[in-house]
């Protein structure tokens, strides 16, 4: 039995808003079900299992019908799908009694639920999110029946607020595949075996690496597990060490190159390291280079505590780093003397 697994495909997200490539962002999200589904067709799966946050809000019913007739257009796959956080099931949700096409399955349960497919000898089981937070462990202690039948487990969350558990906590409890959900970070145990798959198009800057979906094989003896990329960009972390010659400009000349190297990312720029204390880094000069998602400027000015001290022995500066500098472990305590310089600083220059 082949299937192919999916979840937080969060569609109506809209990425990156203020952006210039946020409209295309939005579009990417939109267009990986249809993709998701083409993979479907591609490798001939039985069964497609979409664990949660299919939308990324309360669906509307025209979404619905959108979604429903393209799903009723695959050739082999049947669907099963359950509700999650985001598009969880409010008394006035068209998922409440929505005609599903007959390939599809819609484990719309407040508690756990089941279907069999009697042609694959398969049973999957699941529940679906009435609220946006399901703070008891629903999963805990659930077991497959022991039937000889091939029993999958769809299963959202994983933390405090979202039905808790552990991947691990599923070993041993006869599934053989638990399809996971609710966590955008691709993971694969394939001791249980189980997986996160990970949001088909990441949905913001903290989603760094390669996205994509899981498929899968089950045999009598085995379950085989595969992770495929799909994603049309990439967030990824830049990190600039800096030093007391770095400038704006030098910024840009150390940038540009992965910039165009790397079209399909991106970034978020990390500047770190010791800067000329009268340079401040231009951010909208380096936001408009392109690509660059968010910036931290981790740089400290490269004050010369001890000239500074010994030259300012008997004035307010000398006085201000004796007091501050004697935990500078302290990032907070280093901060507020870097800060209380460079207004000291320019307060003298003036």
């Amino acid at each position: 039995m082949r299937f192919l697994h999916t979840a937080d495909l969060h569609l109506g997200a809209v990425p990156d808003i203020g952006k210039p490539w946020s409209s295309q962002r939005a579009a990417a999200v939109q267009s990986s079900l249809p993709r998701l589904l083409q993979a479907a067709e591609e490798r001939q799966v039985d069964l497609i299992l979409i664990a949660g946050d299919l939308f990324h809000r309360q669906p509307l019913r025209r979404e619905l019908k959108e979604l429903n007739y393209r799903f009723s257009k695959l050739s082999r796959a049947r669907v099963v799908l359950i509700a999650g956080n985001h598009d969880y099931i409010s008394e006035s949700s068209p998922y409440q009694d929505y005609p599903w096409a007959e390939n599809v399955t819609f484990l719309s349960s407040p508690s756990l639920a089941s279907a069999y497919f009697a042609d694959l000898e398969t049973e999957v089981h699941g529940l679906s999110y009435h609220r946006p937070e399901i703070r008891e462990p629903l999963l805990n202690g659930v077991k497959a029946p022991s039937d000889g039948r091939i029993h999958i487990l769809l299963a959202h969350g994983g933390d405090a607020q979202h039905i808790p558990f552990r991947p691990s906590g599923f070993a041993g409890a006869g599934f053989r595949y638990v399809a996971l959900g609710h966590i955008h970070q691709p993971q694969v145990f394939q001791e249980i075996p189980a997986a996160y798959p990970g949001s088909p198009e990441p949905l913001d800057r903290t989603d760094t690496g390669p996205r994509g979906y899981i498929v899968g094989e089950i045999t009598q003896k085995k379950t085989r597990l595969d992770w495929v990329p799909l994603s049309t960009v990439q967030y990824a972390d830049l990190k600039v060490q800096t030093d007391e010659s770095f400038t704006t400009a030098k910024i840009l000349d150390t940038i540009r190159p992965i910039l165009k190297q790397h079209p399909q990312f991106l970034y978020r720029l990390c500047l770190a390291g010791p800067r000329d204390p009268e340079i401040t880094f231009d951010r909208d000069l380096l936001e408009a280079a392109g690509q660059i998602v968010e910036i931290q400027d981790r740089t400290e000015p490269a004050f010369d505590l001890e000239a500074l001290s010994r030259d300012h022995a008997n004035d307010l500066i000398g006085y201000y780093i004796r007091s501050l500098s004697a935990d500078l472990d302290d990032p907070i305590r280093r901060k507020a003397l870097y800060y209380g310089l460079l207004a000291l600083h320019s307060a003298e220059n003036r």
